[in-house]
């Protein structure tokens, strides 16, 4: 007897009593039973698409969800290969999400860290490009910037960095040429203080005993041009240390919050060739809630400078980020050697409103209290703010002319 046509209905008969292995890239009776992210990439996600993925958790399989949610971990983390699997639960007809998440071995990307337009100060810009290899990175950059000092600083800038989780060891090196408002010149006292040109080079340690801490030393070596009365050089360098704290938590009440804050001194003494002796102290915090579409920023910043400091360690407020009803050509154009400032901001959905209160003032001399609002759109609802597009129109509060002020743009 033939025992081929036997054996072939046995192992037929056995394959068609087998429990099936399920094609979970498109069969959608399946549960998500978890989704899984490296915790270390996890915290890089925006807050958004971390909520999409706990909410994959308890909901049926689909292999077009999984897909975008991956083009999306893809877009926020440049740089990065992503993988996705997707594999057997604990329990019968669930699957677990499994994204895989490695550093490229040699990957470059272009981030763009300022861009602002405000109708008093103009525009301010600034790009950089980083290349990493192996936990090696190499950046350029340009910059053109009126917004954050008292003079407009534009050239170019590059650096080199080695970095492990728990150490970065840097160095930055830029040249920087310099433009003043007419304000500032009439208000300079003594116009040996305005300089051309400023060089510097910044070599800094930074340290992370534990996540939420880190520590950094250095040195900041500045050569100035100086314009008045004649063309010299003086030098400005300075000791560097910082101490930044920062948390992140979640609160099925509160939502995604967060807390961050740092102290910074830099100290310029004759045991560094310098000309300049100064200490300058600066601190500041940021407290931001976001639940839904809501979301609140609670900022501070203040300073004192004691010494003979060049104007670029000057503070300022009156820009795209403090005191926006005002121009800080109207506040101080010489800047401060004391400032405080606080702000309280609210985006729900695509409407951001903010209130700024500060002041700026010399030793010695009594401060002025100011305050602002400031009413507009963000382009990114839901988002923290400090990483959205927005417009803005600021009021000053103050009896007499008002003046609005329009501010435009990035990271602001």
């Amino acid at each position: 007897m033939n025992r081929f046509p036997l054996l072939l209905l046995l192992f037929a008969g056995a394959a068609w009593n087998q429990e099936p292995v399920p094609d979970v890239n498109v069969n959608s009776r399946y549960v998500i039973e978890a989704v899984d992210v490296s915790e270390k990439y996890a915290a890089k996600l925006s807050p958004r698409l971390r909520d999409e993925l706990r909410r994959m958790v308890g909901e049926k399989f689909d292999q077009e969800s999984v897909d975008r949610l991956g083009r999306r971990i893809r877009k926020e983390l440049v740089g990065y290969d992503v993988a996705q699997k997707v594999i057997r639960g604990a329990k019968p007809e669930h699957v677990r999400v499994v994204f895989e998440i490695v550093r490229k071995k040699l990957d470059q990307d272009v981030v763009l860290p300022r861009l602002v337009y405000h109708s008093r100060l103009n525009w301010s810009f600034g790009a950089d490009m980083h290349l990493r290899a192996d936990g090696h990175k190499v950046s350029f950059g340009i910059v053109t910037d009126n917004d954050e000092l008292m003079e407009r600083y534009s050239g170019i800038r590059g650096g080199y960095a080695r970095e492990t989780r728990k150490v970065r060891a840097g160095v930055t090196v830029a040249s920087y040429r310099a433009q003043w408002n007419p304000a500032i010149l009439a208000a300079a006292p003594d116009p040996s203080g305005i300089y051309r040109e400023r060089m510097y080079v910044e070599p800094v340690l930074s340290v992370q005993p534990v996540d939420a801490v880190t520590m950094s030393f250095g040195v900041s070596v500045q050569r100035l041009e100086m314009q008045f009365p004649a063309a010299r050089h003086e030098l400005s360098n300075a000791l560097i240390t910082a101490l930044r704290l920062h948390r992140r938590w979640e609160n099925s009440v509160l939502g995604d919050y967060g807390a961050e804050g740092g102290y910074s001194l830099r100290a310029a003494t004759r045991s560094l060739d310098s000309d300049f002796v100064y200490a300058r102290h600066k601190f500041d915090g940021r407290w931001w809630m976001r639940r839904d579409k809501d979301v609140v920023v609670a900022s501070f910043t203040g300073g004192a400078i004691t010494g003979r400091a060049p104007l670029f360690e000057r503070f300022a407020l009156g820009n795209s980020s403090t005191l926006r009803g005002y121009s800080k050509y109207d506040v101080a154009p010489l800047g401060g050697n004391r400032a405080a400032h606080g702000s309280l901001d609210y985006s729900h959905r695509f409407v951001r409103l903010v209130y700024d209160v500060g002041s700026i003032w010399d030793d010695g001399t009594a401060p002025r209290v100011r305050q602002s609002v400031a009413v507009g759109f963000t382009a990114n609802p839901g988002e923290v703010v400090r990483d959205s597009v927005s417009f803005l129109v600021g009021f000053p509060l103050k009896r007499g002319r008002v003046e609005p002020m329009f501010i435009l743009g990035l990271n602001f």
